[in-house]
C-alpha cells in the first residue's frame, strides 16, 4: 500500500471495555440524541390544544384520556353554539373523506342520506347541526355536493369562534387550518381527498385540517409545540414561551396541593408588593374542585400602585371569586398603610369565618409576624424571584411553611388583562387630549365659509362625511383624523 493511500485510510476504531454498570451507563447516554427545545411535560399547557382538539372534532374518549384530563375544557367548549356548529361541521367532514367511497354507494344505491348511516357518520352531529339551525341533508344526497357544503359552511363561519382563541396567538396562521384548500370546487375536495388518504396520520388523531406539514409528530401535544410548529409553517417564530409554559413544576404544584389539603382557604394580596398579571395567571389555572375551596380574595390597594389592579379587579378574579378590593389610604405621604390593614384584615377573617388556610401574596416580609401570630392556619406564602431574598425563603422553610413563585404560572390566560389595562389607559389619555363636539366644529365652519345649509342638508353632511372620519397613523407615531377621504 502506498504512502498516499495510507493517508485517506480512515481510523481504527476504539475499542472499550466496559467494566460495570455506571460505565455502560456513560457509553449509553453518549449515544442518546441531544435533548429538544421542547419544554419539560411536567411545565406544558393544553389551552389552545384542547380548543383546537374540539374544533377539529377529536373524540371525546380522547379528553378523558389525555393527562392531565381536559374534559372540563370540552364541556366548555360544548355549552358555546359557535365552537359546537364547527366542531360538527368538521366532524361531518372528516367523516366524509375516511369513508368517502362507503358513503358514495350508501347515498346513491341505497337510498341514505346523513343522518341514516351511523356507522360511517355519527348521527348526533347532524341532530345538533339541526338544531343549532344548520340543515345540511339533501333530497337528492350526493356526497361531493356535501362535502362542498361543509366546507362553505365551515369558510362563512370559522370567524364566530376567533375570540376563543387568545389574542397573541395569530388568527392568520389558526383560520387556515378550517379552510379546504379551493375547497369549494370539485377539484379541489378531489385533491384534498387524496392527500388526506395518502397518510391520514399526518392529521392529529386523524381528524381532517388543511395541514401538509410531514414529520412533526403529534402536532397537538402542548400549546408549545402546536404554536412553535404552526409559526415555522410560515416561516415565523413564536417567541413569548412564557404564554405557552409554567415554570418549575415542583413550586408550582405547590399551590394546588395546598388547596387540596385545606377546606377553606382566605387569599391576601398586598398589591403594592405583587404583580397582577402574574397573580392572575396563578389563578386562572385552578379546576373547579380547587376553586371551592377558596373562601375570598382580599385586594389590599393604595393610590401608589398601577392601574391594573383595577382592571383584575373589573374583569378577572371576579369572575371566579369573592372578591374584595380595598384601597387604604395613607396618613403620611412615605409610610404606607397597607401592611397593617392587611394583618389586621386577615385575622378577623380567620377567626370570624372560621379560615382554616391562608395564600398571602407578597415578597414582604413584615409579614412573618402576622405568619407567627396564627400557629393554627396553614400558609402558602406566593413570591416573586426577583423581588424575595433566600433570607425569607430559609425562614419560610424552617418554619414548615411552603412557599411557590407567582413568576412560574404561564402568562397567557391573564394576556387580556394585560390589554384591557393598556386600552383603558389609552382611552383616558385620548379623552383627556382630544376633545371635540363636531355639532360646534360645523357651526364654527359654517360661519367661517359663509356656506348656507339647511338642516336636511346638514344632516346628510354629518352622516357621509364625519361620522365616517378615521384615523391615520404615520411611520412616526403620529396621529391624524382624516375626514372626506
Amino acid at each position: 500500500m502506498s504512502e498516499k493511500e495510507k493517508a485517506y485510510r480512515p481510523p481504527k476504531k476504539q475499542q472499550t471495555t466496559i467494566t460495570s454498570l455506571s460505565e455502560l451507563g456513560d457509553v449509553y447516554k453518549s449515544k442518546m440524541p441531544p435533548p429538544t427545545d421542547r419544554p419539560n411535560r411536567s411545565t406544558d399547557t393544553y389551552t389552545l390544544v384542547s380548543l383546537m382538539m374540539y374544533l377539529i372534532g377529536v373524540e371525546y374518549r380522547h379528553f378523558e384520556s389525555h393527562i392531565p384530563p381536559l374534559t372540563e375544557d370540552f364541556e366548555n367548549y360544548n355549552q358555546n353554539k359557535n365552537a359546537r356548529i364547527i366542531r360538527n361541521l368538521c366532524v361531518i367532514r372528516t367523516a366524509l373523506q375516511k369513508g368517502y367511497s362507503a358513503i358514495a354507494r350508501a347515498l346513491a344505491y341505497e337510498m341514505k342520506n346523513l343522518s341514516t348511516i351511523p356507522d360511517l357518520i355519527p348521527p348526533q352531529t347532524v341532530k345538533e347541526l339541526l338544531a343549532d339551525g344548520i340543515d345540511l341533508q339533501r333530497s337528492k344526497p350526493n356526497i361531493n355536493t356535501y362535502i362542498i357544503e361543509t366546507n362553505r359552511e365551515i369558510s362563512n363561519r370559522i370567524h364566530n369562534v376567533k375570540n376563543l382563541f387568545p389574542e397573541w396567538v395569530n388568527w392568520d396562521y389558526i383560520r387556515p387550518l378550517f379552510i379546504m384548500p379551493n375547497g369549494l370546487k370539485l377539484d379541489g375536495i378531489k385533491a384534498a381527498g387524496k392527500f388526506y388518504n395518502t397518510d391520514r396520520n399526518r392529521y392529529p388523531f386523524q381528524c381532517y385540517m388543511n395541514w401538509d406539514v410531514d414529520g412533526c409528530g403529534n402536532l397537538l401535544l402542548c400549546d408549545y409545540k402546536f404554536v412553535r410548529v404552526l409559526y415555522e409553517r410560515y416561516e415565523d417564530v413564536f417567541e413569548d414561551k412564557r404564554l405557552v409554559t409554567g415554570g418549575s413544576a415542583e413550586k408550582t404544584d405547590d399551590l394546588y396541593a395546598f388547596l387540596g389539603r385545606n377546606d377553606k382557604t382566605l387569599i391576601v394580596v398586598d398589591c403594592e408588593n405583587s404583580d397582577p398579571i402574574k397573580l392572575a395567571a396563578a389563578f386562572s389555572g385552578l379546576n373547579t374542585a380547587q376553586k371551592k375551596t377558596i373562601h375570598k380574595i382580599m385586594l389590599f390597594d393604595s393610590d401608589y400602585t398601577t392601574a391594573t389592579w383595577t382592571t383584575l379587579c373589573q374583569m378577572g378574579l371576579p369572575t371566579d371569586f369573592e372578591t374584595e378590593h380595598i384601597v387604604v389610604g395613607r396618613i403620611n405621604e412615605h409610610k404606607s398603610q397597607v401592611d397593617m390593614t392587611l394583618a389586621t384584615n386577615t385575622c378577623r377573617e380567620v377567626y370570624l369565618n372560621n379560615v382554616d388556610s391562608v395564600i398571602l401574596v407578597s415578597c414582604d416580609s413584615d409579614y412573618w409576624a402576622l405568619i407567627q401570630s396564627l400557629p393554627s392556619v396553614s400558609f402558602l406564602v406566593m413570591l416573586e424571584r426577583a423581588k424575595s431574598g433566600q433570607q425569607i425563603r430559609n425562614a419560610l422553610e424552617s418554619q414548615g411553611h411552603r412557599y411557590c413563585f407567582i413568576d412560574d404560572f404561564c402568562t397567557g390566560a391573564s394576556y387580556t388583562i394585560k390589554t384591557k389595562t393598556l386600552l383603558s389607559e389609552f382611552q383616558a389619555r385620548l379623552d383627556e387630549a382630544v376633545q371635540i363636539n363636531v355639532n360646534t366644529m360645523l357651526d364654527e365652519v359654517l360661519h367661517t365659509t359663509w356656506v348656507e345649509m339647511t338642516e336636511k342638508e346638514r344632516a346628510n353632511f354629518l352622516d357621509r362625511h364625519i361620522k365616517t372620519m378615521r384615523l391615520k397613523l404615520s411611520p412616526d407615531g403620529a396621529l391624524r383624523i382624516v375626514v372626506g377621504e
